[in-house]
């Protein structure tokens, strides 16, 4: 088996909101954050074998990376990476005990918000977050807008960067909060909903995030 390189891309990803993953038999792919407020999922290409667990996810593709589009075999305690020159890997696996990963699936209440974010804005808040030292992101309406706006919500004179990102048609303002360090998505376009529950969803095809709300987070 090999893996594409649209799944290492993100696996790599996904090691982003945790080192460690279990990987489920089949094509599912899943991984979630040590503190269980990230949540990310992906139908992969690939059909995995068996169920098995990594530990260090980035050592995981950084083995990989030692071979050119290596093959990948599954023993029940480990698996072989081998190169095209015959070169070889042996990488153990995890006990499933000693990772953090979703152990049901999320069912999104209703959401009383939702937009399109497009890559290029995504990108521009995120630069925006850097530039600025910023570590909060407010998605709030302003009359039939809605805004995405990052800042420091704990100084009142905090430097700011707002954009619009979509049409509102709803009655009830909002103001609803995010650690900008939980916004781990791949660049892309994604269709976004947000419940005033404190969970939000994030959607590009196959490939699907949650992301906590913050609990100063206000809807009505």
């Amino acid at each position: 088996m090999k893996l594409s390189e649209k799944t290492v891309e993100i696996l790599k990803n996904f090691a982003t909101i945790n080192q460690s993953i279990l990987i489920r038999d089949g094509s599912d792919l899943n991984t979630m954050s040590v503190q269980k407020n990230v949540l990310a999922s992906v139908i992969a290409a690939e059909t995995f074998p068996k169920e098995f667990g990594i530990y260090d996810l980035n050592e995981f593709l950084s083995a990989l990376s030692l071979f050119e589009n290596p093959d990948l075999e599954f023993g029940d305690s480990s698996m072989t990476m081998t190169g095209s020159d015959g070169s070889s890997t042996s990488y153990w696996y995890a006990d499933k005990s000693i990772i953090v990963y979703p152990e049901k699936e999320i069912t999104m209440p209703e959401c009383e918000v939702n937009f399109t974010l497009k890559k290029d804005v995504f990108n521009k808040l995120l630069r925006a977050t850097g530039t600025l030292g910023l570590n909060d992101l407010c998605i709030r309406n302003e009359g039939d807008k809605i805004v995405a706006e990052v800042q420091d919500k704990r100084n009142d004179t905090s430097n700011t960067y707002s954009i619009e990102v979509g049409d509102y048609t709803g009655e009830d303002n909002f103001n609803f909060y995010f650690l900008t360090e939980r916004m781990k998505m791949l660049p892309n376009d994604y269709q976004v909903e947000i419940s005033s529950k404190n969970i939000s969803k994030f959607s590009c095809g196959e490939l699907v995030y949650w992301v906590a709300l913050e609990s100063d987070s206000t809807y009505g």
